[in-house]
């Protein structure tokens, strides 16, 4: 017999399209322009043999060259565009092009489910770029669309109208996510981000962390703040401020530092060429570990780093006890490092102290910390030895200095002009206007004409508290730069030029001094009630959004093992966790093999006898199919079995007339006697 396969009603093929363009808008953001052009040409040709009843390549053999042809140049273009590299990119710019002349060739029920099949991998690279809640709900939505889609097709199941349909098809999402639930608590972790592939872990953080300055260096007049080993002044026209996350901090028992205490060390940097600055190789620098004394209050805290594809980690300046979960040291210059590079979200558990001394009695690193390019700032070298000559001591220099930055005009300023030339000597004479990176580099300078060891430290400076969750977040906005000079006796002592020039920068974060349609949307204006709510909204979701990245996200071996222990498994392992997986299976399989029995067992007794007749009917090789009635059944059950007519007659009379005429105890009382009498045999 030859297997018909039907073509799919056209309404069902442009919900499927609806669908399936649904869940490649993502890749289409994310992927080359002519990626996301080749798929809006396709499934606009698919649409336009709808509604215009355009030709598809089915049609003739030129357009059929055309398509194949297309879709060999897409894939020439894509090896031109990524190389032979399989990776993430790659692979989901293949599997977006091959969906999108996939839909284009829909022809038989083959096709169609080929598509939806397609369409499933599609919904699953998509959390390879994002795993935020506005991709799942999207991708839900996708889901529940393309069920819709397979349903339709279904011959029990296309006669329920749209709305009986997606509740179906919702209904079947609803009762996998207990499963997935299960699954997704406990089944066991490894390290690693649980989306992504290995090469591709810091694929999307491009964006947010530069790769040529602390505060960020792009093209001119274009920049955005982020951390990297070195700085440059006088490249940046414009500095856009990120709201990026850098790391998220929530302090034991909320005790937290003043928010002019919260210096998140980073990179430390010693050389320079005049222009940019740069941290000392390792292995051309004195590998001693630090002296550091503390002293204060110590704060217990837990970081959470996004991924930056460094090794270095970010601590409160000083920390005194490093994270267990991670293999970290600090290297000479006070600088917390992991031995690996953060690819994925790291959670870290820290001791600091910001009262310390930190190599008060020698530094074995203090010759590069004088060192200056020769011909280089020469005004700054002038005013530098003048001011050496009327300073008594090395403090008396260092607050001439910050009272030079604080009375003679200079300016703290987000987008400073741009600086040409001997860049530090062009800062302190003309523009006297910039952001950290300036003030902090320019002071350095002025320490190292003066003979003062000195080095600028980067990293992140103040943050903002959520007072839902009591949860510090440090944006990439917070990014900072500032120095320390070694003092004989002190040691290593930061001091923040900037705050010289703008103490609201240290004291009050960089949030107060960005324009008002930051902090609030302007059409809000003034409106006090209107900015409280706004913020209480933001604040809410902000918490939400804390909690879904450290608790869905970032899930892995360290949060399961915490969660299960408040279950109240006691040191749990993997073994354990499949022991429970195991039960768990059993038992649901137990639960919907009982729920599948006892839905499938009629509450009415008419039809349970009838059931059983068409069984003794099946034993004998005459099956009921779905679509006969109870009388057609019959017809052809005597047919095939004429020394049971009257049996059979009887039984389906008495079974309608209790169905669908009269239902009575006798008839019933009939109807069972006559079904166990009959045994037919063929």
């Amino acid at each position: 017999m030859k297997i018909v396969d039907l073509s799919p009603p056209q309404a069902t093929i442009n919900a499927l399209i609806l669908a399936l363009s649904l869940a490649a808008i993502p890749h289409i953001i994310y992927q080359p322009v002519w990626v996301g052009m080749t798929f809006v040409i396709m499934i606009s040709w698919r649409l336009l043999h709808h509604w215009k009843d355009w030709p598809l390549p089915a049609a003739s053999r030129w357009l059929k060259v055309l398509h194949n042809g297309t879709a060999l140049l897409t894939i020439v273009m894509l090896f031109a565009q990524f190389g032979l590299t399989i990776g993430r990119d790659a692979g989901a710019a293949l599997l977006t092009m091959m969906l999108a002349f996939k839909v284009v060739e829909i022809r038989s029920l083959r096709d169609y489910y080929l598509s939806c099949f397609l369409g499933f991998f599609v919904v699953i690279t998509n959390f390879f770029y994002s795993q935020s809640v506005f991709m799942v709900v999207l991708m839900l939505i996708v889901v529940i669309g393309l069920g819709y889609c397979l349903l339709s097709v279904n011959s029990q199941v296309s006669a329920l109208n749209i709305k009986q349909r997606l509740w179906l098809s919702s209904k079947m999402v609803l009762q996998a996510t207990p499963m997935m639930l299960f699954l997704f608590v406990l089944f066991p972790r490894i390290s690693g981000p649980i989306w992504g592939l290995p090469q591709d872990a810091n694929a999307n953080q491009s964006a947010q962390m530069t790769e040529q300055l602390t505060l960020g260096e792009l093209p001119p007049s274009q920049g955005t703040t982020g951390i990297n080993d070195q700085i440059q002044m006088g490249k940046i026209s414009q500095l856009i401020q990120s709201d990026a996350i850098a790391f998220r901090v929530k302090f034991t028992d909320n005790d937290k530092p003043a928010p002019s205490e919260l210096y998140w060390r980073g990179p430390v940097l010693w050389k320079t060429n005049g222009t940019v600055w740069s941290p000392i190789a390792e292995k051309k620098i004195d590998s001693s570990k630090p002296n550091i004394q503390v002293s204060g209050d110590a704060y217990n805290y837990q970081m959470t780093l996004e991924p930056h594809n460094k090794k270095w980690l970010f601590a409160l300046d000083f920390p005194t006890q490093l994270p267990t979960s991670l293999s970290t040291y600090i290297n000479t210059d006070g600088q917390l490092n992991s031995n690996e590079a953060i690819k994925q979200r790291t959670q870290y558990s820290l001791i600091s102290s910001p009262s310390y001394t930190f190599n008060a009695s020698s530094d074995p690193n203090l010759h590069a910390a004088l060192q200056l390019p020769e011909n280089k700032h020469t005004k700054t070298r002038a005013l530098a030895h003048e001011w050496q000559q009327q300073s008594a001591t090395p403090q008396q220099y260092i607050d001439t200095v910050l009272a030079f930055f604080t009375n003679d005009g200079f300016v703290y300023s987000l987008s400073p002009p741009a600086l040409r030339g001997d860049t530090v000597d062009q800062f302190l004479f003309t523009t006297k206007e910039g952001f950290c990176e300036h003030y902090a580099a320019s002071f350095t300078v002025l320490m190292r004409a003066a003979g003062i060891p000195a080095r600028i430290v980067t990293g992140y400076q103040g943050g903002d508290i959520n007072p839902v969750d009591n949860i510090l977040t440090v944006r990439q906005r917070d990014a900072h730069a500032w120095s320390e000079v070694w003092l004989p006796g002190q040691g290593w002592v930061r001091i923040d030029p900037t705050a010289a020039v703008s103490h609201q920068r240290i004291e009050q974060g960089i949030g107060q001094l960005l324009p008002p349609g930051r902090q609030s949307p302007a059409m809000l204006g003034n409106h006090s009630q209107l900015v409280a709510a706004w913020n209480s909204l933001k604040n809410n979701w902000n918490a939400f959004n804390t909690a879904w990245d450290m608790w869905v996200v970032s899930f892995g071996p360290e949060r399961q093992l915490e969660l299960l222990s408040k279950l109240g498994m006691n040191n749990p392992n993997w073994k354990k966790m499949i022991v429970v997986l195991t039960i768990l299976f059993v038992l649901t399989g137990l639960i919907m093999t009982l729920s599948i029995w006892f839905k499938r067992s009629p509450n009415d007794p008419a039809v349970a006898l009838y059931q059983q007749f068409c069984k003794k009917l099946a034993r004998a090789g005459i099956t009921k199919a779905d679509y006969e009635g109870p009388q057609d059944f019959a017809q052809r059950a005597q047919m095939v079995l004429p020394n049971y007519q009257q049996q059979i007659d009887s039984i389906t009379n008495l079974f309608t007339t209790w169905r669908y005429r009269q239902q009575d105890d006798q008839t019933l009382a009939s109807l069972r006697e006559e079904v166990k009498a009959f045994n037919p045999k063929h």
